[in-house]
């Protein structure tokens, strides 16, 4: 399928080795939302959760960020990338609507083999790039399981022509209410959902959702995937705007591959 048949081998251009993070697997536990008395705003009064209240504390990484002025980076190596076609197994976990990833598949960050466990949605995008939101982010989360660090792609979609891959993923309809769940023999590959993987951001971040951990390093796809807008609302209608505020960068730098500098000055 796509890119990347099975068992096929994809490589992105990055170095980094420490863990990295995901920002959707807080489905369990004490509930949280993205407005109100639970939203973002108040996550850090729930005991565990007070990193989420750091973005400006010294040292803190905090995601998402404005992506902008990255640091063009000609030493960025290789990222090996497997990944294998998974059944359809889509679960709204009352947050976001999530694609469970059969074993198999994974990334290998210096030398050491990440799983992919699922990849899942936001709207809006939550990153913006130099100002400005896209108007949905699928995030793929893989997981060392030695360290239990976390290593997210994370991919923006603008509004245009419709998603080849989004069509496949929705074939048999999303799950509308929490706790439904899409499950057929169906098969999706995520290798269908990345625009050009040699081509990304890369900075040192945290969870998105609680408890916010700083325990990520996120890989964002320069290029940006098209959705139509028929397709948008049927993600919309049912997560709604899922995304959390953006965080102060406080002084981390982002790389970029060398093709793809941001010299902006906004």
């Amino acid at each position: 399928m796509g890119i990347m048949g099975k068992s096929t081998n994809v490589f992105i251009a990055l170095t980094m080795v420490a863990g990295l993070a995901s920002s959707a697997s807080a489905a369990d536990g004490p509930s949280f939302a993205y407005s109100g008395d639970t939203g973002p705003g108040f996550w850090s009064e729930t005991p565990g959760w007070e990193t989420c209240a750091r973005s400006t504390e010294p040292g803190a990484r905090q995601t998402p960020i404005n992506i902008r002025k990255a640091t063009e980076d000609d030493s960025l190596g290789p990222l090996q990338l497997t990944l294998l076609d998974t059944e359809l197994h889509l679960i709204n976990n009352g947050h976001t609507i999530e694609q469970e990833y059969e074993t198999g598949s994974s990334l290998n960050v210096g030398g050491a083999p990440f799983d992919l466990l699922q990849f899942h949605f936001h709207t809006q995008s939550e990153h913006a790039v130099r100002g400005k939101r896209g108007v949905m982010e699928l995030h793929a989360v893989f997981r060392d399981a030695m360290s239990g660090d976390l290593a997210v792609v994370g991919v923006l979609y603008k509004l245009g022509k419709k998603s080849e891959f989004l069509a496949d993923l929705m074939a048999e309809g999303l799950p509308e209410k929490a706790g439904d769940t899409v499950i057929s023999h169906h098969e999706v590959n995520l290798s269908d959902a990345l625009t050009d993987a040699g081509s990304y951001y890369t900075y040192p971040g945290s969870l998105t959702t609680p408890p916010c951990s700083e325990i990520v390093t996120w890989f964002v796809l320069t290029e940006q995937a098209t959705m139509s807008q028929a397709q948008f609302k049927s993600f919309n209608n049912i997560m709604g705007n899922n995304f959390r505020p953006l965080q102060a960068r406080n002084n981390r730098t982002v790389r970029v591959t060398a093709s793809d500098d941001d010299d902006d000055d906004d």
